[in-house]
């Protein structure tokens, strides 16, 4: 099912506006010239061919089609040219200003309504401010854990992209997400997360700080490329930070010597895996267990509050506590 696209409608620039002033001059000075010139037409009040000024006045009163019959074409050439230049003259200027109008005027407010509409159902959603590799994959995965696909919302800048995002079903909106005005278009206030993965380190930054003045409570979970950046973004407010490169250094390198690592760590992160990674919090039935007592799930780590606890040292469970556990996930099929 294909998504919905929201671009912001973009205003004619100065020069766009220069140009279609100067045409629409052009065609009004050429239909007054072959008027002077063409003297089949007659000033009803005195009798004469009319003068330049008489032309202009005369072709201004025809095209707005006010008409006041002082100027009447008095011979068949001159009902011609009336007929086969003015008309044609007269539409092309109506042409020039309603779609001028409709530019500026009806087409931005088609578009804000539709925006503002669909922001209106936006509730606890996920924002994803980036649609490259990284974006596609965890809006894919996303997908995959059931997450609804009126409730994503991918912020990019290339067309491309977008179009790319609209056909996974998903919403797609055009616009920067570093900038304030375009994160409170997409409801950011209401987000439970953000994905932050532009592809650069310093942008990442820059939205991870406006997300976290926007809305203080939204979880943000943000792509790093470099390493020595990781503190950075976290102190730019994200709170998850995925390295790109240590992960899939540390990746390959166990690939050296243990193969079957890589395509495990790829089952538990992904919903449709044989084995997943998941976390939740201590039911009260578990309190007072040990982990290991724990039927149908491998406890591999235990938070308690600020405090972790790995597989080595697995406390006995109390309330408030979170586990992250591996469990089995979907059937392969041969």
């Amino acid at each position: 099912m294909a998504g919905r696209l929201y671009t912001p409608v973009r205003l004619p620039g100065l020069k766009s506006v220069l140009i279609r002033f100067a045409i629409l001059l052009s065609v009004l000075a050429a239909t007054v010239l072959i008027l002077y010139f063409e003297k089949g037409l007659e000033d009803t009040q005195t009798g004469k061919h009319p003068g330049f000024a008489d032309c202009i006045y005369f072709t201004m009163v025809t095209i707005t089609t006010v008409g006041y019959g002082d100027i009447v074409p008095v011979d068949t050439t001159s009902r011609l040219i009336d007929a086969l230049l003015l008309t044609p003259v007269r539409f092309f200027v109506i042409f020039v200003f309603f779609g001028t109008a409709y530019q500026l005027i009806i087409k931005r407010f088609q578009e804000e309504y539709r925006m503002k509409h669909a922001v209106g159902k936006f509730d606890a959603h996920v924002i994803v401010c980036g649609f490259g590799a990284t974006g596609r994959a965890a809006v894919q995965e996303l997908l995959l854990q059931g997450t609804p696909t009126d409730q994503i919302v991918v912020l990019d800048l290339a067309e491309d992209a977008l179009k790319e995002a609209v056909e996974t079903g998903v919403v797609a909106v055009s616009g920067d997400a570093t900038r304030e005005n375009v994160l409170k278009s997409v409801a950011i206030e209401r987000a439970t997360n953000v994905l932050v993965c532009p592809g650069r380190d310093d942008t990442a930054v820059l939205v991870a700080l406006t997300v976290r003045d926007l809305n203080a409570e939204a979880h943000v979970i943000a792509m790093c490329h470099e390493q020595e950046n990781a503190k950075l973004l976290e102190r730019s407010g994200a709170h998850t930070i995925v390295s790109r490169a240590a992960a899939g250094g540390n990746l390959m390198a166990a690939a050296t010597r243990r193969a079957h690592i890589v395509e495990t760590m790829q089952d538990l992160l992904s919903v449709g895996g044989s084995l997943q990674l998941d976390e939740r919090p201590v039911a009260p039935s578990e309190v007072e267990k040990h982990p290991a007592q724990l039927e149908n799930v491998a406890v591999v780590r235990v938070y308690r509050g600020e405090k972790r606890f790995d597989l080595a040292a697995l406390p006995t469970l109390e309330t408030n506590d979170t586990i992250v556990f591996i469990k089995a996930g979907a059937p392969e099929h041969a």
